[in-house]
């Protein structure tokens, strides 16, 4: 990636910042537009020279060249355009790839705070208008800019007195620039915050389509996307009404500008001070002069359109809300030796209520323990904290007896496998996703990974096999099947430390049994973390801890804590529909 240009705060330092890798398109626009440029002086010549000779010969030499530089100018516009196209996409794939970069290393405490829809914004459609806007400056402004600065030098070579004329249009920049280039950046800026927010509105009701639809409240959030829609609505008539009272102010002055030089060469050429040729020179080429003026008013809207979207994608690559961890230290393979020392946190979005009370916790390697509790007790906030998607806000962990602060995190997380309550697939083959845990796993170890979780007998009854596409979020397969595939996703890791955030909570009875099996299986020789609710799942475990209102209340294996009649036994009490612990209970 670019990052000396990313680093410009602007976009146009943005731009030129990249000018190396655009010189070469940029350069053959120009030509186009330098290829052109003696038009206007061949027909003066035809009109003042060749027409009062009678020269036919003349009159032919002269279009000839025309032709030919309209041959040239055709050969030059296409190829820089296509060298620009090419240019500016290879900008555009590596500032995604910044954006998706900087968002990996994003602290969950800004990430919670904003909506994927206005991320997916910032990544998608802010890019596309940055990329569309530098494509218009490099391929069309510049080069008519210079196009029409060739063709001002060749009418004040004709007549410089008429050609000061044209230098009206200064006095008219500046009224433009005074009175509206705030009121246009301030509308432009009120209309992307307000797409952004559309956006992420409209994310994420797409993304919770089943739950309105089960609530039945179609209505209501047709009714709350219409009010965002409707704010974006009215930002974007406010900005095209801004931009038309522009560009028709525009268009009077260089239209009244155009005026005085006709107007003023016609009663020189009646006095004889200037000739038939030079006038119609100034006619053909007065267009291509205000052109420049008239590109810029077309591109005004789009320019402070993509300066903001720039701007918004400036301010989530330079967030400073990134991950704390600047650890280097890394092993061979840790051992799963894991120590909670004083840890006390709450969540960013809500600094004054605390998720845990300060605790110590010893977890030691191959050792099996769970965590149970009500909801909001704490215990997924534990597996967050052990992976550092969230720094503790007291206290510290210690891996190895290592604190976290010494290790590099991200490898840290390669030695862990989690399975979460939900079971997120990616969109592709089944193979595809088991293979996302170990990308350079044989089709044999896929297989066997599968076997383990009891997953491979409904995986060989689909159409395509490990082959099959699942869809997006896995939206084919059942809840149970998902599970199993991330299960068997978390086995082909083969990690020292296992998290299994409600691992099971989806499955039925009889499938939670053989994947329990599996989970036994795995858990040999490895430090294993089980956060349940279904508390027939963590009837092995060594060590139950139990949490309420993020502390520790409770600590014991499933029998004793049984027996002494506190917050683990009202849990138990609380699912006595359960039939694996009716069974069981003593």
């Amino acid at each position: 990636m670019n990052g000396e240009a990313l680093a410009s705060r602007t976009l146009t330092g943005y731009l030129w910042a990249s000018r190396g890798r655009l010189w070469g398109g940029l350069g053959l626009a120009l030509l186009r537009s330098l290829a052109v440029a003696p038009c206007p002086w061949l027909f003066q010549r035809m009109i003042d020279v060749a027409v009062p000779a009678r020269d036919s010969v003349a009159i032919a030499t002269l279009a000839g060249i025309f032709v030919l530089l309209l041959g040239v100018h055709y050969v030059f516009s296409v190829w820089g355009s296509n060298e620009i196209a090419k240019a500016m996409a290879r900008m555009m794939v590596e500032l995604r790839s910044r954006i998706f970069f900087k968002l990996q290393f994003l602290s969950f405490g800004y990430l919670d705070q904003h909506k994927t829809g206005r991320l997916l914004s910032k990544y998608a459609f802010d890019t596309q208008k940055v990329e569309a806007l530098l494509y218009n400056i490099l391929n069309q402004f510049l080069p008519n800019i210079l196009y029409g600065a060739s063709i001002f030098l060749i009418l004040a070579v004709l007549n410089w007195q008429l050609a000061l004329v044209l230098v009206l249009v200064l006095p008219a920049y500046g009224v433009a620039k005074y009175h509206f280039f705030a009121r246009i950046q301030s509308t432009n800026h009120d209309a992307r915050l307000a797409q952004e927010k559309l956006t992420g509105a409209a994310g994420e009701y797409i993304s919770a389509l089943r739950l309105v639809r089960s609530f039945g409240e179609e209505k209501q959030a047709e009714a709350d996307l219409d009010r965002t829609s409707m704010d974006f609505a009215r930002s974007r008539v406010h900005q095209s009404y801004v931009n038309a009272v522009f560009g028709t102010f525009w268009y009077v002055s260089t239209q009244v500008i155009s005026l005085v030089v006709m107007a003023g060469g016609a009663l020189l050429a009646i006095h004889g001070l200037l000739s038939y040729g030079t006038l119609f020179a100034f006619v053909a080429g007065l267009p291509i002069v205000l052109g420049p003026i008239q590109a810029f008013v077309g591109l005004s809207e789009q320019y402070f359109t993509g300066r903001e979207s720039y701007l918004s994608i400036k301010e989530l690559v330079d967030s400073a809300y990134v991950e704390e961890w600047h650890g280097t230290r890394r092993t061979q393979r840790i051992e799963g030796d894991l120590r909670f020392e004083q840890v006390a946190f709450a969540y960013p979005t809500a600094p004054e209520r605390r998720v845990l009370h300060p605790f110590n916790l010893h977890i030691r390697p191959g050792e099996h323990v769970a965590f149970v509790g009500p909801s909001g007790s704490g215990k997924s906030t534990l597996a967050n904290l052990l992976l550092g998607l969230y720094a503790p806000g007291e206290g510290r962990i210690c891996i190895d007896g290592v604190p976290q602060s010494e290790w590099d995190m991200r490898w840290i997380r390669r030695q862990l496998a989690v399975v979460l309550q939900d079971s997120l697939l990616l969109s592709g083959s089944i193979r595809e996703n088991l293979r996302f845990a170990r990308a350079e796993a044989t089709d044999e170890e896929i297989r066997e990974a599968a076997r383990q979780a009891n997953a491979e007998e409904f995986i060989l009854r689909l159409p395509q096999g490990y082959d099959t596409q699942v869809g997006e979020r896995g939206t084919t397969l059942s809840g149970g099947q998902r599970q199993r595939l991330a299960i068997a996703r978390a086995i082909l890791r083969n990690p020292p430390v296992l998290i299994l955030d409600e691992a099971t909570s989806a499955l039925d009875y009889e499938s939670e049994r053989l994947i329990q099996e599996a989970l036994d299986r795995l858990s040999a020789g490895r430090t294993v973390i089980t956060i349940a609710h279904r508390l027939s799942t963590i009837r092995n475990a060594r060590r139950i801890l139990v949490l309420h209102e993020g502390r520790l209340v409770e600590e014991g294996d499933f029998r004793s804590l049984l027996a002494r009649n506190g917050h683990f036994a009202r849990l138990v009490a609380a699912q006595k529909s359960d039939a694996d612990l009716i069974d069981g209970s003593p």
